[in-house]
């Protein structure tokens, strides 16, 4: 399994100014971890500062970590020309960074539908987008993606019928093998339902209630949610390292959104990922 790390994890120590990025990339080379994925996620700091896009990209190189996915936020709702040209623009930034994967959203990641009519004349105007980006990350030699993430676009079912509706082969699914609990959908369906049109695969856990106090995230099951080191919580990570084994090409990348102190919880989570998968291999 080619397994390595988001920079989700390290976000609160980013943002505090423990680290940046070239020091992510270092503790990568000197952990478990084989690569690196991007979430440049909301902002456009990435689009503003070329020159560390340039310095990271060529520390990657120096040292043999190769930068895998670039994730960032998009809202195609409307097919507005705006925001089409905004995420053309972050594919180049995912160009400049070596990045053969592009991962954008399509709504605000609480969003969600007030009906079945709504959903559809939405979906429509996605497709679209999609397209747009998609046709310029074939001209980067970019495989373009959607997550199953927040509570529009996710669900297995959802992913699929887009990827088959937007019809272009470099568009496809960067797979969360948890996120689908946030719709009430079990891990298994959507690992099942997406391993055949995933381009890299993120791998985390959570601690799964039916009640829970402050802090938790209420999916649309009622269920209750708070993510966890990889291998503590409730997600059966062994079948759901099962089915992802059977695309050992696929980039994993870990993501840690724990209350826990990291980098220990990212070490630990890294660890347990790989001891799983080498008893399911």
């Amino acid at each position: 399994m080619k397994l390595g790390v988001s920079t989700y994890c390290f976000r609160a120590l980013m943002a505090s100014g423990e680290m940046d990025l070239i020091g992510v990339l270092d503790w990568v080379a000197a952990s478990s971890a084989g690569h690196l994925e991007i979430a440049g996620m909301d902002g456009e700091f990435y689009l503003e500062h070329d020159d560390l896009v340039r310095d990271a990209a060529k520390q990657a190189d120096d040292i043999g970590v190769p930068i895998v996915n670039y994730l960032v936020s998009g809202d195609l709702r409307t097919a507005d020309d705006k925001e089409i040209d905004r995420l053309r623009r972050q594919l180049d930034v995912a160009h400049r960074f070596g990045a053969g994967i592009f991962r954008h959203d399509v709504a605000p990641w609480d969003w969600r539908e007030q009906d079945p009519g709504e959903f559809e004349s939405t979906f429509e105007r996605v497709v679209e987008g999609c397209r747009a980006v998609a046709d310029h990350a074939a001209e980067l030699g970019i495989v373009s993606t959607i997550e199953n993430h927040g509570f529009f676009m996710n669900g297995s079912d959802r992913l699929a019928r887009l990827v088959h509706a937007v019809d272009r082969p470099n568009f496809r699914v960067t797979l969360d093998l948890g996120n689908g609990l946030c719709v009430g959908e079990v891990p298994g369906k959507t690992a099942a339902g997406l391993i055949d049109i995933a381009a890299s695969v993120g791998v985390k856990d959570f601690h799964i209630r039916r009640s829970a106090g402050d802090g938790w995230l209420k999916t649309l099951a009622g269920d209750y949610l708070l993510g966890t080191i990889a291998g503590h919580g409730d997600m059966d990570l062994a079948g759901l390292l099962a089915v992802v084994s059977s695309k050992p090409e696929l980039p994993v990348s870990l993501e840690f959104e724990g209350l826990e102190a990291t980098p220990k919880a990212i070490e630990r989570g890294l660890a347990n990922v790989l001891r799983i998968a080498e008893g399911v291999a």
